[in-house]
């Protein structure tokens, strides 16, 4: 599979997208959340734009929940050595050529535009970043021209026949980095390209704007997009903290995703308006808010904790009593996963760039788990002679992970609660502080939301 084939099917790329995607949607993800996917043509040419918070989890979240082949489109530069060239190929990802390249290496564009028609043809998706590089922000940054200089020269060769639709694209994470967060994946009506071709004809500079202006106002209504940029972290913390009351004035029947996603796009819109009317507000409401989530960080604690306002321990000890019970469980199972979870960690902190510590993360644990399944699995072959234990052993591996991950996750919180209990019981300061903070907090909010 290369260049001149790269929109046929493969066995081998097959076997690996079953793999891999079992590991994207079940494992590495807690939960994969699709919306408005019927915004997806059935038999048109489509390329999608989806917007770039989070490095290769972007394309693999296409990847692994678009109803079709998907063909990437990569800046050039990474394709210099040909063993890394014939890796990509196989991956589906195809070079485009930019003026920082060079004008001779540019005019290579005309080959890959014409592989863009086999791609599309053939029923393939195409997938272009338009951001161009990725930042880990609810904020839709500029878009680059790329994206329609592809779409515009792809339908010149063609004499304009193709109807190529631009598919946009909302991607947003519960967390950047974390194994087991959720995922949500957001389609938008399409744009026809079609529509724009009476003003590429007149002026194709200014019909590669008007596109990817549309793109951007459509992109942009299906993400948590922050406008403001010396306040961006006002908005992004002040949208969390008041997440759940702002999903319940909406009418909402719960805080989680896609409704989520809901209060926090309304909650954001009244923020701005607010900012725009009563401006000299803004600094201190600021200030308020990262006092609060400094102290909140410090004491180990979390909104929805100090939202509750106490806990008892009648609340904790049944919690604590099945940990005890089920500790013996989670033994086995760290036990058997300390290497494979221990390789995966150390090599996500390995990475600088933190929007790219999921990307390896995600791509070791795809490699290392089945790797240590299997030698561990030998090794249990080796040590008893009866054929079910083998299996027995086998199966347990996947189930001790799943009770290992869960003890983990719920002693965690179990350690939260215990914490908060104890601040609560005592007079401290800090805490009091906290407190009030988050109740003068509320009640902003409450103010900001009834404008």
């Amino acid at each position: 599979m290369g260049f001149k084939n790269i929109e046929k099917k493969s066995l081998g790329y097959k076997l690996l997208y079953i793999w891999t995607q079992f590991w994207h949607n079940i494992v590495f993800y807690r939960k994969v959340i699709v919306l408005n996917k019927d915004n997806i043509p059935v038999s048109d040419n489509v390329i999608f734009t989806p917007n770039h918070q989070n490095a290769l989890m972007d394309a693999t979240a296409l990847l692994f929940t678009i109803p079709r082949q998907l063909v990437f489109m990569a800046r050039a530069d990474i394709f210099a050595k040909p063993a890394i060239a014939a890796i990509l190929y196989f991956l589906k990802i195809l070079p485009i050529y930019r003026s920082r390249d060079g004008k001779q290496e540019v005019k290579k564009n005309e080959a890959v535009f014409r592989r863009t028609v086999d791609v599309l043809t053939a029923g393939n998706g195409l997938v272009i970043l338009p951001e161009g590089s990725h930042e880990g922000v609810h904020r839709l940054r500029p878009l680059k021209k790329g994206f329609a200089r592809i779409a515009f020269q792809t339908e010149e060769l063609n004499d304009f026949s193709l109807d190529i639709k631009i598919v946009p694209v909302g991607i947003d994470y519960s967390n950047y980095q974390d194994f087991r967060s959720e995922l949500l994946v957001n389609f938008g009506p399409p744009l026809a390209v079609r529509d724009f071709y009476p003003l590429y004809k007149e002026n194709p500079a200014r019909a590669m704007n008007a596109l990817k202006d549309a793109l951007a106002e459509r992109i942009k209504t299906l993400i948590v997009h922050i406008e403001s940029s010396d306040y961006y972290d006002l908005y992004d913390e002040l949208k969390d903290i008041y997440n759940q009351r702002m999903c319940d004035r909406l009418g909402l029947p719960d805080a989680k995703q896609p409704n989520k996603l809901k209060a926090g796009q309304e909650f954001v819109r009244l923020l701005s308006r607010f900012e725009k009317e009563r401006p000299q507000e803004i600094p201190g409401l600021y200030e308020l808010v990262k006092n609060y989530s400094n102290k909140r960080n410090q004491l180990g604690l979390t909104d929805d904790l100090i939202a509750k306002g106490k806990i008892s321990l009648s609340e904790i000890l049944p919690k604590l009593v099945l940990l005890l019970l089920v500790l013996p469980l989670f033994v086995y199972g760290w036990l058997n996963h300390i290497l494979p979870w221990g390789i995966t960690v150390r090599a996500g902190k390995k990475i600088k760039d933190p929007q790219f510590k999921s990307s390896f993360k995600f791509a070791v644990s795809l490699l290392v788990f089945p790797v240590f399944y299997l030698i561990q699995t030998l090794v249990a072959v080796f040590v008893f002679e009866t054929w079910w234990v083998w299996w027995a052993y086998l199966l347990s591996l996947p189930v001790s992970a799943i009770v290992a991950w869960w003890w983990h996750a719920a002693f965690l919180r179990l350690k939260k609660n215990w914490r908060f209990y104890r601040l609560s019981k005592k007079s401290s300061t800090d805490y009091a502080q906290m407190v009030a903070d988050y109740n003068q907090i509320i009640e902003k909010a409450e103010e900001i939301t009834s404008i």
